[in-house]
């Protein structure tokens, strides 16, 4: 009895699995994702083709097939991610349609709503041909296979009351400078700044950059309205773009950060470190890649770092034999406990990304934070039993 929703719960997990978890680790997510973004591209291109007249002549037969299809694709899809959002790590708490309501409301998963209304608006309305440039919406999908597309959005979502700040300077620059050259040059020249909406224009063009010198101010006043106006653009289009670059950093330094905490956090030696200790921790890791191949460690050498494995696989070959290493495991620490030469080489497998913490900070953390001393003194004397690294 209790079989079948004991499998629809382990099925609906692992499709929750390979379409919203471990994407760049597992093949089936990363296969899946390949076939979404190329069937998105194909699509947005095929809506493009279909504009041009001979092709649609020709081939429009073809393309509204295509179409069709990569819209079945997409609403499988989305119908998947539905039926699979009650295993949200965060809508678990809630009741299955209040997971499924919440989870359909997400900004990736309207998205995939709004990528399947060109093809209702096209049933309904099939006598307008323009209808088929709704497709284009479709390659918003992407924004999902594309990580810094989200760290853009949750930058200006995050930097959004400052640039809001900006808008609101640059629509009071862009309507002050429309007013003075109306007010100096309007009667002037009334066939080009002879009303608001033509001065705004204007301004909007010499703030841009885009354009404006077709009308050239005919007095002292009106030159210099436009110089202003000129030096002024450089400033209302440089504010916005240092916000977002400054947001972008500190974005990419958050996630560095909860990623090398996350690493730290696992390490054994550091495992009773509290949130403090490990963020201070993280402060004074260095970051270091090596290619496969590539000697980490030497045999005989003197100790001078400890590593972690933040990706990739290493072989330790020490007298007891070798020993391979993954992401999470690390080595070196016991030649800076012991102030003795290195005992094994480490050989990197494959592309690895190492932490790499120095033995001064190493040596100055057990200084600073005597609650973990005990910790590696026995740690220290359980490894110097056997042979290391």
């Amino acid at each position: 009895m209790d079989s079948n929703p004991n499998r629809r719960e382990i099925l609906r997990q692992r499709v929750f699995q390979v379409l919203e978890h471990g994407r760049r680790r597992e093949p089936a997510s990363r296969i899946l994702d390949w076939i979404l973004v190329a069937l998105i591209c194909g699509n947005v291109a095929a809506a493009v083709a279909q504009t041009v007249p001979a092709i649609a002549l020709n081939h429009g037969t073809s393309l509204q097939i295509f179409d069709r299809l990569c819209v079945l694709v997409f609403a499988l899809e989305y119908a998947a991610r539905i039926w699979a959002g009650p295993e949200h790590p965060l809508l678990r708490q809630h009741t299955a349609f209040g997971a499924r309501l919440r989870f359909a409301s997400t900004p990736l998963m309207i998205i995939d709503a709004l990528a399947l209304l060109p093809l209702l608006l096209e049933l309904a309305f099939p006598q307008y041909s323009l209808l088929v440039l709704t497709r284009l919406v479709r390659f918003l999908k992407l924004a999902r296979y594309s990580p810094a597309l989200a760290t853009i959005g949750r930058v200006i979502a995050g930097e959004r009351r400052a640039l809001l700040a900006c808008i609101i300077i640059f629509v009071g620059v862009l309507l002050t400078a429309a007013a003075a050259m109306y007010a100096v040059e309007g009667a002037i020249q009334p066939d080009r700044l002879g009303d608001m909406p033509k001065a705004i224009w204007w301004a909007a063009s010499m703030l841009a950059k885009i354009g404006g010198a077709e009308t050239t101010p005919l007095t002292t006043l009106g030159s210099l309205i436009a110089a202003l106006t000129v030096m002024l653009g450089i400033g209302c289009f440089a504010l916005p773009v240092a916000i977002i670059g400054r947001g972008f950093y500190e974005e990419i330094r958050r996630r560095d950060f909860v990623v090398t905490f996350a690493m730290v956090a696992q390490v054994p030696l550091f495992a009773r470190l509290d949130a403090r200790s490990i963020a201070e921790l993280v402060g004074i890791l260095r970051a270091r890649s090596v290619a496969a191949g590539t000697t980490i460690v030497r045999k005989g050498d003197r100790g001078d770092a400890m590593y972690l494995i933040a990706s990739g696989s290493v072989d330790v070959n020490a007298p007891s034999g070798k020993v391979r290493l993954a992401e999470g495991d690390f080595f070196g620490e016991i030649a800076l406990l012991s102030r003795e030469p290195r005992s094994a080489t480490v050989t990197a497998v494959r592309a690895t990304d190492l932490l790499v913490l120095d033995v001064d900070d190493f040596l100055d953390l057990l200084e600073r934070l005597p609650d973990i001393r005990a910790r590696v003194q026995d740690i220290s004397q359980q490894r110097m039993a056997t042979p290391e690294q």
